[in-house]
């Protein structure tokens, strides 16, 4: 009986044999196939994975673009830097915190850096470990030189190439330039494809002109041993290492900006505050554009901005990041008085002969309007109107025109609409039409007061410097409404240009015996005694024409309230100073604008601004004639 159970049982191992040699055989057959498809199917794909870890990928930052004068100095252009970076895979496990504080000890980094690059590391982990990280950017040679002796022994550590921007003429370009900054994640999207260690422009120029000063990428691949260190002599004919593709210089952009008149704004304008442009009226190329206060981008263009630095700009009363000449509008006072003069004739409703009787204030319903001469003009027709500024005779032409006809021609000389000049940010201003104000003054009755204060560039009107330039420049140029431009060509690292064309937005169809009507009333305000500019023009030079303008800040009423002690309020809200002027009269060629903030008077204060980018100009531009 125990024979036949004995037989049985090695039958059952026999069949549990066969099962398990079946599940042996099934199994190798299904490893040999996985092989098979991972070496002949896969091989090729596993091949560059193993590569790869011992070739380290460098992305090659390309050098941007720089911005030229139209007189070929430069205003912004890179210097070469080196950056040092770590690959974190080297710095892992439980030596982090050591190695971290060596290579601290070595680059001088301070501790904040110290503690954050530890936590970093500590941290990394995946793909994270194999992405290098820069820990000291922005390195002059000499300073590299001196470094590298002693980081040959410190693993995972590599040295590149990076640049910096430089502004050689730093204040006096600011705000046409602008400056670039470390990339954000709003940058990112922005920007596709930008690598998150670039610098983009972020104001002027730089942001403007992003994509073509940019350039493109390069790619090296460097043979690397086991502890992270460049191989010095790398066999690259074999195919084994990827061929270097180099980086690609942004294109350059060259500016119709004069560096001289660029120059010379700066120093008419000295201390005080306000904006000044100086623009071709046949182009519209601008060929001067500054504010004032303004401020290094050298400063701010590194890769860390001193927190003092930054807070001195921007919190500054006097506002030194804001480009004055687009971003700031200001109401504009009576240069803005020649809409409503052109409008009148255009309309029909006065001819150059109409005459309005001032006798230094108008009385209408139950309200009083002045002249800023308070002994009136007598008898006032077009040319004197202008000519001495006579606000009374602008009073009773708005009455003439109405607040409809005034607004609709305004808006044909693009007042409150931005110009589509090629910097960012640039404001709109405001034109106070009748849907305007019945949005911003609800419940409230546009009466003829209203309109008189539009009429002389007060109220609710707002202009930027840039779109009093454009407006002026159309009466000179028989019409066109110009798209100002900053830059006139692209230049790529070949040395060919792109131009960029004038562009015409609006042709404004006007009766040239009206436009001359205006221009020799402007050409009287600074070339006839009783001009409010012409005690203040430089007559050694040919004769310019052009309008001054005085604007109130707050009302007289809220002024006289302020204490007489309170010297800095009472001088922060004098009234804007602006002057607006064409040259030569004869035959303009460019036009000017000069706007001091707190300037007290238009004439006084900015006429002769203008006059020395005029005179300027006249000699170094155009030569004597």
């Amino acid at each position: 009986m125990r024979i036949l159970d004995q037989q049985e049982e090695v039958r059952n191992i026999a069949r549990k044999s066969r099962v398990l040699m079946g599940v042996i055989f099934v199994s190798l057959l299904l490893l040999s196939v996985r092989i098979g498809y991972l070496q002949l199917h896969r091989g090729g794909e596993h091949l560059q994975k193993s590569k790869n870890n011992y070739l380290l990928r460098e992305k090659i930052f390309p050098a941007r673009g720089d911005i030229l004068t139209a007189d070929g100095r430069t205003l912004a252009t890179t210097s070469a830097q080196f950056r040092i970076q770590i690959l974190p895979a080297f710095f892992a496990g439980d030596e982090v915190e050591e190695s971290s504080m060596r290579l601290a000890s070595i680059l001088g980094l301070p501790d904040r850096q110290v503690g954050e690059l530890v936590e970093f590391l500590s941290t990394c982990r995946g793909r994270c470990r194999y992405t290098p990280v820069t820990v000291r950017d922005e390195l002059p040679k000499n300073e590299m030189l001196r470094l590298s002796s002693y980081l040959t022994d410190v693993p995972g550590v590599t040295v590149s190439s990076s640049y910096r921007r430089v502004y050689p003429l730093g204040v006096t370009a600011a705000h046409l330039t602008g400056y670039v900054g470390r990339i954000s994640r709003g940058d990112l999207s922005a920007y596709p494809g930008y690598d998150p260690e670039s610098f983009v422009g972020k104001t002027g120029i730089e942001r403007s002109w992003e994509r073509e000063l940019h350039g493109a990428y390069g790619e090296l691949w460097q043979v690397i041993d086991h502890v992270g260190r460049r191989i010095e002599k790398q066999d690259r004919s074999s195919g084994e290492v990827p061929p270097t593709v180099p980086a690609r210089k942004g294109r350059s952009v060259q500016t119709a900006v004069l560096s001289y008149l660029q120059e010379e704004a700066e120093a008419a304008l000295g201390e005080r505050a306000g904006a000044v442009v100086m623009m071709d009226i046949h182009t519209g190329d601008i060929l001067a554009l500054y504010s004032n206060p303004s401020y290094d981008p050298n400063l701010l263009s590194g890769r860390r901005i001193s927190p003092s630095v930054w807070l001195e700009y921007s919190e500054s009363v006097l506002r030194p990041l804001t480009n004055k000449a687009i971003q700031s509008s200001f109401f504009p006072g009576s240069t803005f008085k020649v809409i409503p003069a052109l409008a009148g004739l255009e309309y029909g409703v006065v001819t150059p002969h109409t005459s309005f009787l001032c006798t230094g204030c108008l009385m209408f319903d139950a309200e009083v309007k002045c002249c800023w001469n308070k002994w009136g003009h007598a008898y006032t027709a077009f040319r004197r109107g202008l000519k001495e500024s006579c606000d009374i005779y602008f009073y009773f032409l708005s009455e003439r025109l109405g607040h409809h006809r005034l607004t609709e021609f305004s808006r044909l000389f693009h007042v409150g609409r931005r110009t589509g000049i090629d910097l960012a940010e640039e404001e709109d201003g405001i034109l106070p039409t009748t849907e305007w104000f019945n949005h911003n003054h609800r419940g409230q009755t546009l009466n003829k007061g209203y309109t008189m204060n539009l009429a002389i560039g007060q109220g609710d009107v707002r202009m930027t410097p840039l779109q009093l330039a454009v407006a002026y420049a159309a009466i000179a140029n028989g019409g066109l409404i110009l798209r100002p431009r900053i830059v006139s060509s692209l230049i790529d690292d070949q040395g060919r240009r792109e131009p960029m064309e004038p562009e015409v937005l609006r042709a404004v169809q006007l009766k040239e015996k009206n436009r001359r009507e205006v221009m020799n009333a402007l050409w009287a305000v600074v070339n006839e005694e009783g001009g409010t500019a012409f005690r203040y023009a430089d007559h050694t030079i040919p004769a310019a024409a052009g309008k001054t303008g005085t604007s109130q800040i707050i009302s007289k009423t809220e002024r006289r309230q302020i204490d007489i002690v309170d010297e800095d309020r009472r001088s922060m809200t004098a009234d804007d100073a602006l002057f607006v002027g064409m040259f030569p009269a004869r035959r303009p060629e460019v036009v000017a604008v000069a706007v001091v903030e707190s300037g007290a008077h238009g004439g006084e204060a900015a006429t002769p601004i203008a006059y020395r980018l005029f005179k300027s100009y006249y000699y170094r531009g155009r030569g004597e004639e």
